[in-house]
């Protein structure tokens, strides 16, 4: 049996508003950056990517509404797929704290769609795996010396 869930737009909605209003200020605003962004590449990258029927409908959608169309018109799952290609390094903010939130945004919404039980557990796995290949550390080569 196949089942709906919410669209992205109110799984984002949910899970930012709880984080903003548990967080500091200065957290507060790279949480809405964060939003903000992950956002508009929804918008701009997920549509090349989804098959000839899905993109004729956000192009039919778009005429009545322009804004957050594949946020609005798809779900759990897609948002899951698309999450590990916001931590490409191009995506990724310069400064270290905004880029710190972007992982723990990209990570907790991937857990939060897992325990809500909104995607399968083998797609979180593999989610888990793609965000482990972009987030690959140089190896260790010793102490740093200033």
């Amino acid at each position: 049996m196949t089942f709906m869930t919410p669209p992205i737009d109110i799984l984002l909605q949910a899970f930012f508003d709880t984080k903003v209003q548990r967080a500091k200020p200065e957290r507060r605003q790279r949480l809405g950056d964060v939003d903000a962004r992950l956002r508009q590449y929804l918008e701009t990258e997920i549509p090349g990517r989804l098959c000839s029927d899905c993109q004729a409908l956000i192009v039919a959608e778009r005429q009545f509404d322009p804004h957050n169309v594949v946020a609005r018109l798809f779900d759990a799952g897609v948002l899951l797929a698309a999450l590990p290609g916001f931590l490409a390094p191009h995506r990724l903010s310069p400064d270290s704290a905004a880029r710190r939130t972007q992982f723990e945004v990209v990570r907790g919404l991937g857990r939060m769609l897992v325990n809500d039980e909104l995607v399968d557990v083998d797609d979180y796995e593999a989610f888990e795996a793609a965000i482990s290949r972009v987030v690959q550390r140089p190896p260790y080569r010793g102490r740093r010396r200033w």
